[in-house]
């Protein structure tokens, strides 16, 4: 119990040390040799473990701490200002990764690029309107911090016909779905789309960035896909047309789309 005490006591000490350090505010990686002998004077902001995890993500066999730690210059409100990830590793060799802020910040662990290491994955969503994140991979090999790069959003053309019918087309793959929204066909007469289930003035729909873009092993290979959610807007930011539905596999260094759909309603499980 007085090992653990010891343990825990230590690396807030080391977390306090990095975030405080000037050297952070740069926009690069900390390293320790980088670290001042003795943390500034507390600033208004203030650092918030959010979560941390034992596990091997360097590939030396031994467990690192890896913690993902929020600043907040308000903390009755629930936005972080800025957000790191911090790697601590069993030698006492720290790294600290910075991120955007945001609300609501996750790490998970995952392998997606199928090295037999689990990469680091955080997400943060952006309190827009649109119901967007931020979204993060970050592989520690070595001891190198490498950014993963994201699958780029998709792509949609609709088409809307006669009787309140709206043909919409995955450009990337040519996939065609079509969905009845005869249940909102006033807000479109008003609109001037329709007049009389004949269309008068067509729109161009807007297709939003990833909403969600969650770790899942789709194929039960042992490796994380990413599923991806976009939503498609019609005549508002409110009207909601339907979710693109991505599958993504990293192969051969670049992330693969594996399947893909619209869908009106989304699954539970993605919401």
């Amino acid at each position: 119990m007085f090992r653990k005490s010891v343990k825990i006591a230590l690396h807030t000490a080391v977390i306090s040390l990095l975030l405080s350090s000037s050297s952070l505010w740069r926009g690069g990686l900390v390293s320790a040799e980088e670290l001042p002998p003795t943390p500034p004077p507390q600033t208004v902001e203030q650092g918030e473990l959010i979560q941390t995890r034992e596990i091997d993500v360097t590939g030396d066999g031994k467990p690192d701490t890896v913690s993902l730690i929020g600043m907040k210059s308000d903390v009755s409100s629930p936005y972080y200002s800025k957000l790191f990830i911090t790697v601590i590793g069993p030698a006492q060799t720290h790294v600290v990764i910075p991120l955007e802020g945001g609300y609501n910040p996750q790490m998970d662990f995952c392998d997606f690029i199928q090295d037999k290491l689990p990469q680091i994955y955080v997400s943060a969503e952006t309190g827009g309107s649109g119901g967007l994140s931020n979204y993060y991979i970050y592989s520690m090999k070595n001891n190198v911090p490498t950014a993963i790069p994201l699958p780029s959003p998709l792509h949609v053309k609709a088409t809307f016909k006669k009787n309140y019918v709206v043909k919409m087309k995955l450009e990337e793959t040519g996939k065609s779905f079509k969905f009845d929204i005869k249940d909102r066909k006033d807000d479109y007469e008003k609109f001037g789309v329709y007049k009389n289930g004949r269309v008068v003035k067509p729109i161009i729909v807007d297709v939003h960035g990833y909403g969600a873009l969650k770790p899942m092993d789709v194929d039960r290979d042992g490796y994380c896909e990413l599923k991806g959610v976009q939503r498609i807007t019609g005549i508002a930011n409110a009207d909601t047309l339907g979710y693109v539905i991505s599958v993504w596999k990293w192969q051969k260094g670049k992330w693969i789309l594996k399947d893909s759909s619209i869908v009106k309603m989304l699954p539970v499980k993605l919401r």
